[in-house]
């Protein structure tokens, strides 16, 4: 299968490296700085000493603000778009210009019943059942036949139910992880099975006990 580049979103902070035949044309788009945040949308990334290099932050109307270039849209965009965009757009200004994107908050939330958690992914083509090994898999009493994946690109949210126990998983559209997926596992009828019959242990021995103490009482009269 061939993995979909991910769509940028909003809120999604973008690595952008810039290169050229002239290395110092090419630095005013790769600003270094010492610490904090920059103005113009940018935000720090990468730390240390040295600083880092400034990552681009896609705001609410899915802008970011570019040296050179301004206010760009590049919500929708994917990562490999944006990159040939670019490396057209800086023609006036670089030589063979080569650029570089790449989104930084790759975000994958997984959900049960009994715990949630959100991992950030360095590598963009995880698939979902490397990512369930990231995470400790499906517990035992929860169902593997069916997981739903909430995936929102733009302004649609998407629903995809996938069923670990059968080879359509390898086929489906949710088989590589998308930026801000969220997974949800639902819980086997026997978890609830398991719950109450805890649940009537305690109200068990919580009545044995008073019944006790007052058969007690009883005796001191």
């Amino acid at each position: 299968m061939q993995q979909p580049d991910p769509v940028i979103q909003r809120g999604d902070q973008l690595m952008i490296m810039v290169y050229a035949l002239d290395p110092t044309s090419a630095q005013q788009f790769n600003q270094v700085m010492g610490g904090g945040q920059g103005g113009g949308g940018a935000m720090m990334m990468g730390g240390g000493q040295g600083g880092g290099f400034m990552g681009y932050l896609v705001d609410e109307m899915g802008n970011i603000d570019f040296p050179k270039l301004g206010t760009l849209k590049v919500m929708g965009y994917s990562q490999q778009r944006l990159r040939d965009s670019l490396q057209l757009w800086l023609l006036p200004y670089l030589k063979e210009p080569v650029v570089q994107v790449r989104i930084m908050n790759f975000r994958v939330t997984f959900m049960t019943i009994d715990r949630a958690s959100t991992s950030v992914i360095t590598n963009n083509k995880t698939n979902i059942i490397q990512f369930l090994g990231m995470v400790g898999g499906i517990n035992y009493l929860d169902r593997k036949d069916k997981v739903m994946i909430i995936r929102q690109v733009n302004d649609f949210r998407q629903i995809i139910n996938v069923d670990f126990t059968d080879k359509s998983i390898f086929d489906s559209p949710a088989f590589y992880l998308q930026p801000n997926d969220i997974i949800y596992v639902y819980p086997n009828n026997r978890k609830f099975v398991d719950f109450n019959l805890q649940l009537l242990t305690y109200v068990t021995t919580i009545s044995s006990t008073i019944s006790i103490f007052l058969l007690y009482l009883n005796n001191l009269k």
